[in-house]
């Protein structure tokens, strides 16, 4: 009975150790890859705390109201990210990224109210991509700081394309 004891203790001891170097080694490859993703978080946490801010045209800060620039450059600046303050800049501001790549705080271009013009006029921050599925927040200037879904008609028919801030 002592040997079977012994024989279950040691078993439960050397199962425990082994258990204990896979759960190591699963949280050193978390940390690994997370300090760019607790930024893309940050910035993402930093942008929802804007929702419900009005739009206003030329507007860079939640006491004016946003337009899509202003408040796009206000959330990376607060990271000390230099971005432009127009969106036609954006075009050729950070890496260029398909939009099915998009990643958490990565940011969209789209045309303005006109389809036709090829040109970025409206930006967003990528808020998730899951499965395809793109959300975005960005000053409306309908609706001030909100949170859109790319799959809706308005904004599939006026993607530009996606640009990387954060590395």
């Amino acid at each position: 009975m002592k040997k079977l004891q012994i024989s279950l203790l040691l078993s439960f001891t050397i199962l425990l150790f082994f258990s204990q170097c896979h759960t190591t080694k699963t949280k050193e490859i978390r940390r690994s890859d997370s300090k760019e993703e607790i930024q893309r978080d940050k910035v993402v946490n930093y942008a929802k705390k804007q929702i419900g801010v009005r739009y206003t045209y030329a507007g860079n800060t939640p006491k004016t109201g946003f337009d899509c620039s202003g408040y796009t450059k206000y959330v990376y600046s607060h990271f000390g990210y230099d971005v432009p303050r127009s969106s036609s800049a954006y075009a050729n501001t950070g890496k260029k990224i398909s939009v099915k790549d998009c990643k958490k705080g990565d940011i969209l271009l789209f045309t303005g109210s006109n389809k036709h013009k090829r040109v970025t006029g409206h930006l967003g921050i990528v808020v998730s991509n899951k499965k395809g599925t793109v959300k975005f927040i960005h000053a409306s200037s309908s609706r001030g700081v909100m949170i859109s879904d790319l799959s809706i008609k308005y904004f599939k028919d006026r993607i530009l394309g996606a640009r990387r801030i954060i590395k």
